[in-house]
């Protein structure tokens, strides 16, 4: 049987609040019959396809604090509706943030980039998903408000499973926040797919403090290889404090391979996931290094 890809069959209720106040009084007043919307990107193609008929739409594209990029003293902060071409532009000229941009720039074509946004894309918590991994590599938290109480949480700790998080009913992703990057800190991303603008295989990023020839902190972050993006926290530590040569690296390449939990599907086996997880970390690994040095 075909599947229908064009049009919106089930009927639904469309709301555009223009206050984050009213848009968390419209996620009480319908609860789980409703979904929030901003981009569409992934939300739309699920209803195309009947995945999901929710009964009521809350497009919180046009409320205006949800959509800023803010550099501050201690943080960058980002709203949950801002879109990834004003990501990748903010990015394009602070380049501190390289890992961000990388992500957000291989995030899809540009028409994806122009309607997509970074909170959509955390909370459909896709283990491929390829803001998290940056954003973790970064030491990211995300601010979570439902009507009458705010909260902040560790990126690590937002993502639950698959298309899992911690999310409470009634509860709204509103920021993202970075902390400010320190001098001598470098960062990439790279991904690996079978077409430019797919889904990410595998994809890695690092970001990495350096004082001449030592790593003195190293966060290194896999995605599409576990039920969530991966912070590989032994491979980590083994990197900390030591003398950065090849050898260094085949080592933590190595607990990088032996830390991922890869599954076989439509995009990739397992076994090549494995394999290939040592290698990407290596390169990812370099180019965040270059970048740290040129910092120092």
């Amino acid at each position: 049987m075909a599947v229908n890809t064009r049009i919106l069959k089930p009927e639904f209720e469309y709301f555009v609040p223009k206050s984050l106040q009213e848009a968390l009084q419209l996620i009480v007043q319908y609860g789980p019959e409703a979904k929030v919307i901003a981009g569409g990107t992934d939300l739309l193609v699920q209803m195309k396809q009947e995945v999901i008929s929710p009964k009521y739409l809350i497009n919180i594209m046009k409320i205006p604090e949800m959509q800023f990029i803010k550099k501050e003293k201690d943080w960058l902060r980002i709203g949950a509706a801002t879109k990834w071409n004003e990501i990748v532009d903010f990015c394009a000229k602070n380049d501190k943030y390289t890992a961000l941009y990388e992500a957000s720039h291989s995030l899809g074509k540009i028409q994806v980039r122009n309607m997509g946004t970074i909170g959509g894309n955390l909370c459909t918590a896709s283990p491929a998903a390829d803001s998290a991994p940056a954003i973790l590599a970064l030491n990211g938290r995300v601010k979570l408000a439902c009507l009458g109480r705010e909260r902040t949480l560790d990126l690590e700790d937002f993502f639950k499973g698959v298309n899992v998080t911690a999310l409470a009913p009634n509860e709204i992703m509103t920021e993202i926040q970075i902390p400010s990057i320190q001098k001598g800190t470098g960062s990439a991303f790279l991904k690996i797919t079978r077409v430019g603008a797919d889904i990410s295989k595998i994809s890695c990023a690092v970001a990495v403090e350096r004082q001449g020839e030592i790593c003195t902190s190293c966060q290194i972050v896999l995605g599409a290889v576990a039920p969530v993006p991966l912070k590989l926290k032994d491979a980590n530590k083994t990197i900390g404090g030591k003398h950065v040569d090849s050898s260094l690296l085949d080592e933590v390449g190595r607990k990088v391979s032996e830390g991922i939990k890869p599954i076989t599907d439509i995009r990739s086996t397992a076994d090549y996931r494995r394999q290939v997880a040592a290698v990407l970390f290596k390169d990812v690994f370099w180019m965040a290094w270059k970048r740290a040095g040129e910092g120092e």
